[in-house]
């Protein structure tokens, strides 16, 4: 690419001729015509040869140069076979076998050439190829404005050199900017890859490329496509614009804007950023990603988001910032920072950040997490989520464990079985918990039921206690130790302080669907219902109430 500035050199070397002086003469001692532009007198161009020279001023007011035709001027060397002279226009035609040349530098070749002092335009035309070093130009019809100093080709062009092959309808070059700009079906081949676009400018000092319209990029290793943007040939470096995509072997990139390193293997995504990776069945979402190809390391912030299909659903985790990268095409890793918010239909989670891996399959939730599955809330200080073949095998909530059972949703005063401990370990089938293990100092508040319908309560501390549940009951309670328990009657319980200390019921924070994930924090009152011994106000209600169901019972 940066060599493109030479396929109009040739032009800008011979349109100066003609800029500054007309042909007068047959042989290198006739008299040289000069004129005048601008008020600055201009070099004569010299007729080196001609075999015949004819002029009839009742024919034409031309001289007609024949055979060997050869011009020079300032170091450009012209021949041709036969050629024009019209000295009271300032105007030159030249026609058959036409070669320029300039040093041992550069050749142009082609079957016509005319130019007119007047306006200053040159035009060649006829099976055009201009040579210079490596690169070959090849068109029908070449022009070049002297005074703007710009070369234009209209009917197709293609530039070949060891490197690029560019091809388009049409082709321009500002030797003022140092511009070059191609237009309508523009393609370049390298060896490395095939860019197609539809505008194409090249600036010869900076050496970038810049696309303006639909444009692609396409190599082994990647597929690129913006409708704008521009290329660093020496630094092999890109920005992409206006639904820019990347595609590679097992990665899509697509965002508003990218930046991409093709050296380094590296991309940055602004806006609307979506990062899928087709082999782990993965999608990220953010406003601003970076991405290393080599290691598949993604970096994802503002409105960061993980999504995987797992077991026919698709699991979202939400964060302020994820780091998401692959081991090998099994293993992979996913670190969340701070706000995350998790998602699937049969669970939800809040922590202030989060480990996931596909190795172990497992997701850990770390500082005041929250975990939400049917009608159970766990909390603890660190909660673990075991998966095997992308269902959920188990839960483990290590330090001050709290899991919380919604009994009776539809009753005007709701009901929660409650589990409190060290450790609690939850076991599932299908997504259904089956089995709990409480281990230190635990406690457990749960409704006994008959047919679903509770009759009554029952309280009872040990130092470990196992649950077994059957369609999400507790069915079956087994201690290992010494226990302190009992059962009351439904009707002797006040269902508003039958809680067990620490109870706190977190529903208004749980993430209802995936675009709740990224809403706005809002300040959330927590219900708490504290205990007899720290509310003495409502330990007299209770008093109250009781004494009020004595007295009826008698």
């Amino acid at each position: 690419m940066n060599k493109l500035i030479y396929i109009f050199i040739f032009i800008t070397f011979y349109s100066n001729a003609q800029q500054k002086g007309k042909l007068n003469s047959v042989k290198t001692n006739t008299n040289a015509v000069t004129t005048n532009t601008a008020n600055n007198k201009v070099k004569t161009i010299q007729i080196k040869n001609a075999n015949t020279m004819r002029y009839d001023r009742n024919i034409s007011e031309a001289n007609f140069l024949i055979g060997n035709v050869i011009c020079e001027h300032d170091g450009a060397i012209l021949n041709c076979d036969t050629a024009l002279l019209y000295e009271k226009e300032n105007r030159l035609e030249a026609m058959g076998h036409i070669l320029i040349s300039k040093g041992d530098s550069i050749t142009v070749t082609g079957q016509k050439l005319f130019y007119d002092g007047k306006t200053k335009m040159a035009t060649l035309s006829g099976s055009v190829v201009c040579t210079e070093k490596d690169m070959v130009l090849s068109t029908n019809l070449l022009t070049f404005d002297v005074g703007n100093s710009i070369a234009n080709y209209y009917e197709g062009g293609t530039i070949v050199n060891k490197e690029n092959t560019l091809k388009s309808k049409n082709g321009h070059y500002y030797s003022l900017t140092k511009e070059l700009a191609f237009h309508y079906d523009v393609e370049l081949l390298n060896p490395d890859y095939v860019m197609n676009s539809d505008t194409l400018l090249y600036n010869t000092s900076t050496k970038t490329a810049y696309f303006l319209g639909p444009s692609i990029i396409t190599s082994k290793k990647d597929y690129i496509y913006c409708r704008n943007g521009w290329y660093d040939t020496e630094k092999e470096q890109a920005q992409f614009s206006k639904d820019a995509l990347l595609v590679t072997k097992d990665q899509k990139l697509k965002g508003d804007s990218l930046f991409y390193d093709r050296t380094n293997q590296f991309g940055k995504a602004f806006k609307n950023v979506v990062l899928v990776d087709t082999g782990q069945k993965s999608v990220l979402f953010g406003d601003y990603v970076e991405y290393h190809q080599k290691n598949s390391h993604a970096f994802v912030t503002k409105k960061a988001i993980y999504a995987r299909i797992i077991d026919g659903d698709t699991l979202f985790i939400a964060a302020d910032t994820l780091l998401h990268y692959n081991v090998d095409s099994v293993n992979n890793f996913l670190n969340a920072y701070h706000h995350v918010k998790l998602f699937k239909k049969d669970i939800q989670a809040q922590a202030d950040s989060a480990i996931g891996s596909t190795k172990d399959s497992l997701i850990q939730l770390f500082k005041t997490p929250m975990f939400w599955s049917n009608q159970s809330q766990a909390t603890a200080r660190t909660i673990k989520v075991f998966l095997k073949d992308s269902t959920i095998k188990s839960l483990r909530f290590e330090g001050n464990a709290f899991l919380i059972q919604l009994v009776d949703s539809l009753d005007s005063v709701p009901k929660y079985n409650q589990l409190l401990g060290k450790t609690i370990d939850a076991f599932f089938n299908k997504d259904t918990l089956r089995k709990a293990i409480i281990n230190g100092n635990a406690q457990i508040l749960y409704y006994v039921t008959n047919k679903n319908k509770p009759l009554g309560l029952n309280k009872t501390t040990c130092e470990n206690i196992n649950l077994w549940f059957n369609n999400n009951n507790i069915s079956r309670v087994t201690t290992t130790t010494e226990t302190d328990g009992n059962v009351d009657p439904l009707k002797e319980i006040d269902i508003n302080n039958a809680r067990l200390k620490g109870f706190t019921w977190l529903y208004k924070n749980r993430p209802k669907n995936r675009f709740d994930l990224h809403q706005p924090e809002k300040e959330l009152k927590i219900e708490t219902k504290k205990t007899d011994e720290n509310n003495p106000k409502l330990k007299e209600e209770v008093k109250e109430k009781n004494n009020k169901k004595k007295k009826n019972s008698k």
